[in-house]
């Protein structure tokens, strides 16, 4: 199976998660059972006895009249030791990629891809690979049958190498092996990052030097010289004739902590998934959506700062001077009476005709005021114990920023709706 990633879960919650619903969510989270032609839609009839990821293997493995099944995932570089655990005498054929070409991939995804945006993609990338050079350590150890392939050998001696991987899961070696010409890629995403595969070519993908910094290759080619000699202590690889510089502790230190938190986010989201209401994640995934596409249609060459509020200085200095306003009636009205709404005028009319960026300014002047007032109606409170005061200002300051964020999406809506119309 094809980036099903069933076991790319936290494994302490397994045993929880597979007393539940986890077929349906599966394929809510990333349309596993759809992909692979098991089912049509929403709808799980035909796989009512699939208990287990096992089960589940089996299932796609009879629709193919295959002899062996499994399933290929990058996600699973850390949970070698877990399959393993799961399903006992397995085989694992493991891929080996430079990490500068494995980043510069990724970069060139994150020009059309949002997933390959998120920060701290170096970091996961160096987590990642320490972590599949330490547990393909353990599985050996362990007597667990282990292939390795480098993804160079699998594109420029195609042919040597899968002959070796037949030889490796004892099954005859096809030609068709060869060629992407007519193979099944229904269950790839549908999705930028993997449009070359439907090319019908094996080859190298090329990728221009222009978006990787030199100071992430740097990092990557110094963490690269540690794996060349760790997979040759740990794993028997060829060593190779320079060492070169290894990264300092510090440098080491801070990638592993850095890659490890955002790993540990990554699981709670998924863990989120799993046991969610599933309501609130279609009402969560559709608002996504929504929001998003907001940002996808707005134009990415906004006007420099200066241009706007020459174009628009009567809009902002006029909500400026709503805002001194209302902080005068404000204080003077005292704290029984709340002008909240008020505070809300400037910033969600700079919004509305400005820009979103005007609007998050006047967000910050306007939770700013707030707070100041606040304080100068309850100075005992506030004054003697700051940390209040910045509480209440966070707390205005995100109150105005949800305001001017739905407002701003909702300017790019009306504006592409009359570029439409035009």
């Amino acid at each position: 199976m094809y980036e099903c990633d069933v076991w790319d879960f936290p494994g302490f919650l397994s045993g929880l998660r597979f007393r539940r619903d986890w077929r349906t969510r599966l394929e809510f989270f990333s349309r596993s059972f759809s992909r692979h032609r098991l089912t049509f839609g929403d709808n799980l009839r035909g796989l009512e006895n699939v208990r287990t990821p096992e089960d589940l293997y089996r299932a796609f493995a009879e629709n193919k009249d295959a002899l062996l099944f499994g399933e290929k995932s990058p996600f699973y570089c850390n949970r070698l030791c877990q399959l393993a655990k799961n399903h006992p005498g397995c085989s694992f054929i493991l891929i080996w990629r430079d990490p500068v070409e494995i980043y510069r991939s990724v970069e060139e995804a994150a020009c059309r891809s949002r997933f390959f945006r998120r920060p701290g993609m170096l970091n996961r990338l160096i987590f990642y690979q320490e972590q599949m050079i330490h547990e393909a350590a353990r599985l050996i150890q362990a007597g667990n049958r282990v292939h390795h392939v480098t993804y160079a050998d699998l594109v420029d001696q195609t042919e040597e190498s899968c002959r070796r991987i037949c030889q490796f899961l004892n099954i005859e070696f096809d030609e068709k092996m060869l060629e992407l010409e007519g193979a099944d890629l229904s269950a790839v995403h549908r999705s930028p990052p993997h449009e070359h595969l439907r090319r019908g070519k094996i080859e190298r993908r090329k990728f221009s030097n222009n978006g990787t910094t030199p100071r992430a290759v740097q990092t990557l080619q110094r963490f690269h010289n540690r794996w060349n000699r760790l997979t040759c202590e740990l794993l028997g690889h060829p060593k190779s004739p320079q060492p070169g510089t290894e990264p300092s502790p510090p440098e080491f230190l801070y990638h592993q902590l850095a890659g490890w938190f955002l790993c540990f986010v990554d699981a709670a989201k998924r863990a989120l998934f799993e046991f969610l209401p599933l309501p609130w994640l279609r009402t969560y995934r559709q608002a996504k959506a929504w929001f998003f596409a907001g940002y996808a249609a707005s134009p990415s060459n906004q006007p420099p700062v200066r241009d706007e509020f020459l174009a628009n200085k009567a809009t902002i200095l006029l909500s400026f001077v709503i805002l001194a306003i209302v902080a005068v009636a404000d204080y003077y009205t005292g704290v029984g009476i709340s002008l909240m709404f008020f505070y809300v005028i400037p910033s969600a009319a700079l919004t509305l005709i400005v820009s979103q960026r005007w609007g998050t300014f006047a967000a910050m002047v306007s939770a700013v005021t707030w707070s100041l007032v606040q304080n100068l109606e309850s100075p005992r409170v506030n004054f003697s114990h700051p940390g209040i005061w910045l509480w209440d200002l966070l707390m205005h300051f995100l109150v105005l920023e949800l305001i001017v964020v739905l407002l701003g999406r909702i300017r790019v809506e009306v504006v592409s709706q009359k570029t439409f119309n035009d």
